[in-house]
């Protein structure tokens, strides 16, 4: 009976053993931390966002880095696939706004609790607090742990990324992939908020918005996106800002514009000034609270060099369009992309030149395969990653289990 080993007990991982599995194998996963899926259960704020239920098309057009690369593998586990698998299976799930699928009890535990029961069944071998520590191969795979070594004649590298660190996630399958003579493209830390320095938001704690237009001016133009976002202090983040990070990412940014209201100026104009005239002595503060927040009208009308104490009668034409202004193109010091430790994921990995598109497989190594964040994929946030997990992981699955 063939043994095949994968190392990393994460969503590539899990997904692998239980699609690989079966009466003509035995399959040990090896896993460093002493429990598995610690970052599923961060995923989707503690609900997990298991995949996404875009057509075909739709969901390819939200994978940023190397698409045709996954096109292969897709058309073997698209996310659908992935949705019948787990629904079979014994895991509800339900479709939210922008296509996201969650786990019907809005639990990530219960993500991990579907993965156990299948490990159980199946009767795989899940080894924990093992961190692996060489691999190498002769006739077999060599893998040593603190405690053990084992040999496989298969062998998964489903290690992650460097994202989220204190998840476990500290790059040892690059180093494994280097020692097998492949390539890693440049690692960035990617899906993160942006930081700014301005100093009049110091004492603002958080700011929610349902949606928030934000454009970032760079060298070469401007970027731009829409949608929920959260403005703290010094930093601003939520699914909007994480989508425009990752295309960002490299870019030098010069500024950022954030639009309150996602109205143009001359609407917002008459309506501004017919609130102005139907309520001639009320703080010109007082009204903007109609429009922002109330803890940003005092800054917008300072940047607008607006009296706090103004009235709307007194307000001018010029100092009404400049609080305009401000409103629709909220000026934010640009100083840095979140690094690692606020990563969703990791963007670059192992060279997929170096892959073969449709196994998996190492082009360089026969029987080593590659899945999941490790590789150099990824998507913007909305279960897109998750997926691409899933299907890198079956498609290394099933052509383990062709050869046997």
């Amino acid at each position: 009976m063939k043994k095949i080993g994968i190392i990393g007990a994460g969503a590539s991982g899990l997904y692998a053993a239980v699609n690989l599995k079966n009466e003509n194998n035995h399959v040990t996963i090896l896993e460093k931390n002493s429990e598995i899926g610690k970052k599923i259960l961060m995923t989707g704020n503690g609900r997990c966002n298991i995949t996404n239920g875009k057509y075909y098309d739709g969901f390819l057009d939200n994978i940023v880095t190397n698409k045709k690369f996954i096109y292969s593998a897709f058309n073997l586990c698209d996310n659908y696939a992935s949705i019948e698998f787990f629904e079979n299976n014994g895991l509800e799930l339900v479709k939210e706004d922008d296509d996201r699928i969650f786990p019907k009890s809005q639990r990530a535990e219960d993500v991990l609790s579907f993965f156990e029961k299948l490990i159980i069944e199946k009767n795989i071998k899940l080894v924990t607090d093992a961190e692996v520590l060489d691999v190498k191969k002769t006739d077999k795979f060599l893998v040593k742990t603190l405690k053990k070594e084992y040999q496989f004649d298969y062998l998964i590298i489903a290690t992650g990324g460097l994202s989220y660190p204190n998840t476990g996630s500290s790059g040892d399958g690059y180093n494994f992939a280097r020692d097998f003579g492949h390539s890693i493209t440049k690692l960035r830390p990617s899906l993160v908020p942006i930081f700014f320095k301005d100093n009049d938001l110091l004492a603002i704690k958080a700011l929610s918005f349902e949606k928030i237009g934000m454009k970032l001016i760079c060298d070469n133009g401007s970027i731009s996106e829409l949608g929920p976002a959260l403005i703290t202090k010094n930093f601003i983040t939520g699914p909007s800002v994480l989508k425009i990070s990752s295309v960002a990412i490299n870019e030098n940014i010069k500024e950022i514009l954030l639009d309150f209201v996602c109205k143009n100026f001359d609407q917002l104009d008459s309506e501004i000034i017919e609130l102005l005239n139907e309520n001639p002595k009320k703080d010109v503060v007082n009204i903007l609270k109609e429009y922002i927040a109330e803890a940003l009208c005092p800054i917008i009308l300072r940047r607008s060099r607006v009296d706090l104490s103004k009235k709307a009668s007194q307000l001018t034409r010029k100092e009404r369009h400049s609080i305009i202004e401000n409103i629709t193109n909220f000026k934010l010091i640009f100083d840095r992309f979140g690094g690692f430790n606020t990563a969703v994921i990791t963007k670059g990995g192992v060279d997929v030149d170096e892959i073969n598109p449709k196994t998996m497989e190492s082009k360089k190594v026969s029987g080593l395969y590659f899945i999941g964040e490790i590789l150099d994929i990824d998507g913007l946030t909305g279960g897109y990653n998750l997926q691409l997990a899933f299907t890198s992981a079956y498609a290394a699955a099933r052509a383990i289990k062709e050869k046997l």
